[in-house]
């Protein structure tokens, strides 16, 4: 064809109608989601707004938003009623009990940022003591938050031991019972408090039964029943009727977990960056060296990241319906899928 200012124009119009139709397609693909957090924003959810930070919800075709959580927030009924598109529990128990409740709520979990609960019984000690069992609790003062009086009588009966035998106290979520010595334990995150007794034992005026000292605890998965952590869910409608979108968002959250994994101190100036962050530099650094080894398990070795073992979560339902916890009964089918994990960190 013989070039001419005609042909070269209408070759012209053609490749902008083309773009033009291009971008609209690209502009029609776009899916919109947000995640309501559990809690504040903060290390916990290091994973996710390295997600975000890096753009990886972006190229997955999602404009993607973050939902704080906080007091008086629960991110399961905001889920349910259609406020937010994906949720993070604290706990896989939390899932469990909304789809056994009287009223079911309609969520299912699709994938968890840890393989074990972060949940403990955190105490003070000297460097090198060998790590607390719950039979080191016999005699002790335990402090736990008011919603907390469950799991430690669940534990407790669990390992053979009498509830008279300890002294159960209702305290605040931070570490400051312990710190001072008005309990021996404090149930908590081992991601979490245990810094504090890090940066107060550390300081040269430290109070004597502090200084010099460190932390242990005693791990709630290992001792009371199995769980996972940052548990992400959706509702059953989402997943039924959007699973492009599950499966995208799956995505882009595992290689913020792959990232989180290999680049921990990066990790940690990210979330340092991200605005409403409310955790400083020290305790983010801090925090990823504990965090990490979270993320990792033989399940997700074999599987990729997110992924959860239905057997698991079968222990988790028959742990917490033992205990009085589950109202109904429920199946694991109904609670939980694998169907959209990526395979992300597969080894």
């Amino acid at each position: 064809m013989k070039l001419t200012r005609r042909n070269l124009l209408c070759s012209a119009a053609a490749i902008a109608t083309i773009h033009a139709f291009s971008g609209a397609v690209l502009a029609q693909d776009v899916l919109e989601a947000s995640t309501q957090l559990g809690w504040l924003r903060n290390g916990e959810y290091a994973a996710l707004l390295v997600a975000e930070a890096n753009g990886y919800f972006a190229d997955a075709g999602i404009k993607h938003s973050i939902l704080d959580g906080g007091p008086g927030k629960n991110a399961v009924p905001i889920v349910g009623v259609g406020q937010a598109t994906f949720g993070i529990a604290t706990s896989a128990r939390f899932v469990a009990a909304a789809r056994a409740a009287n009223d079911p709520v309609d969520v299912v979990a699709i994938g968890t940022l840890f393989q074990t609960n972060p949940y403990a019984y955190i105490t003070i000690s000297d460097p090198g003591a060998a790590e607390p069992v719950p039979q080191d609790l016999i005699g002790k003062k335990v402090g736990i938050q008011a919603d907390g009086d469950f799991l430690l009588r669940a534990l407790l009966k669990a390992n053979g031991i009498d509830e008279t035998q300890v002294d159960i106290n209702i305290v605040q979520g931070g570490a400051e019972p312990l710190l001072a010595g008005q309990v021996d334990y404090i149930s908590g995150f081992v991601i979490n408090q245990p810094y504090a007794v890090e940066v107060e034992a550390a300081k040269p005026d430290a109070p004597g039964h502090l200084k010099g000292k460190t932390w242990s605890a005693i791990p709630y998965s290992t001792y009371g029943g199995p769980n996972y952590g940052s548990v992400i869910f959706a509702t059953g409608t989402t997943v039924r009727e959007n699973p492009e979108l599950v499966r995208r968002y799956l995505a882009a959250v595992a290689k913020g977990v792959e990232f989180a994994v290999n680049n921990p101190e990066e990790t940690a100036r990210i979330v340092a960056s991200f605005e409403g962050q409310v955790e400083d530099m020290p305790k983010l650094e801090w925090r990823a060296r504990i965090q990490t080894p979270l993320y990792t398990s033989i399940d997700s070795d074999a599987h990729g990241y997110l992924w959860m073992n239905p057997e698991t979560w079968q222990q988790i339902i028959d742990f917490f319906a033992e205990n009085g916890e589950l109202l109904n009964p429920v199946a694991v089918a109904d609670v939980m899928t694998n169907d959209f994990i990526s395979g992300t960190g597969k080894k």
